[in-house]
């Protein structure tokens, strides 16, 4: 028999993505998308030890609005390819699409160690949620700026992670599909579902929010929040703490609760609010550069 396409598999958005047009892929806008030049010849070794340098027209940060469709990967690696090696980050922004073409674009994240970042999930007391980008892009004003579905399997490809993504199972409008036989269809659909969880796995997402996709019906969406353990792959964590050391989700906590407090600060608590941002801004700091360092090592795709 023949086994469902892959690329039959469409993950299902919160509108329908038929009629829309395929993903806009382009450099961010404003601060978020370009270098602030000059800067001082440190900086750039620390960087790019090879001795290329950026210009104040290079691209920093690319960003990815709308449904992802056959296509979008080599756009997005078009992008890569003209401001390699000094695109580090996305800023994304779709509801679903084609899965193989996602999976392509983050393995591209993962080789070329790019960061990605989702839309902030703001969720209200008296119940309802709403989703505020980093990037105030024009086009994410609408409200309807989020990243789910197959944007999450371009966003867990990342080495660094930020924002909230939605999660659910597949689905397929494959005609081949529909005219299986319960027992056909079932060993089809698994075939294609065990295609992502291969590739979710190589990229290290924890079991229990593979199941929990897998547990989510494609009419229904699960948010999950890069603050619940994911803004990381376990082994790219352990690889940059071991050069820039750590800066533990208890001081993340213990920083943000100092913060808040805004006055009526004791000395003794002012102080230690001061070595902890002193203490994350060099963590994040050591991290970019030995990311930025060893992309810089790799060729263009």
């Amino acid at each position: 028999m023949r086994f469902l396409a892959l690329s039959a598999l469409v993950l299902l958005s919160s509108w329908p993505l038929e009629s829309a047009p395929a993903a806009e892929v382009r450099c961010a806008s404003g601060i978020y998308g370009r270098y602030s030049l000059p800067q001082d010849e440190g900086w750039f070794r620390r960087r790019w030890p090879s001795g290329v340098r950026p210009t104040g027209s290079t691209c920093s940060s690319g960003f990815i609005f709308g449904p992802i469709k056959p296509g979008d990967y080599e756009k997005v690696r078009a992008l890569y390819r003209q401001n390699h090696p000094f695109l580090a980050s996305f800023i994304l922004a779709s509801s679903g699409g084609d899965v193989v073409e996602a999976i392509k674009i983050g393995q591209l994240f993962r080789r070329y160690l790019i960061r990605a970042s989702a839309p902030i999930r703001i969720t209200f007391p008296e119940g309802g949620e709403t989703f505020t980008s980093i990037s105030h892009e024009r086009e994410c004003e609408s409200g309807r700026c989020i990243c789910a579905s197959a944007c999450a399997l371009m966003w867990f490809g990342a080495v660094d992670r930020g924002g909230s993504v939605g999660l659910h199972r597949p689905r397929t409008d494959d005609p081949y599909f529909r005219a299986l036989g319960p027992t056909e269809g079932a060993n089809a659909y698994r075939g294609a579902l065990d295609s992502i969880r291969q590739y979710l796995d190589e990229m290290e997402v924890p079991k229990s929010m593979i199941e929990a996709m897998v547990a989510t019906g494609s009419a229904d969406i699960k948010w999950v929040d890069a603050d619940d353990g994911l803004s990381r792959p376990p082994s790219l964590a352990e690889w940059e703490d071991a050069t820039c050391g750590s800066f533990s989700i208890k001081d993340e906590n213990l920083l943000s609760d100092l913060r808040a407090k805004h006055s009526n600060f004791a000395q003794r608590e002012q102080n230690l609010r001061d070595q902890l941002q002193n203490r994350q801004s060099q963590w994040t700091q050591c991290r970019i550069e030995l990311l930025s360092s060893n992309r810089d090592k790799l060729s263009a795709p």
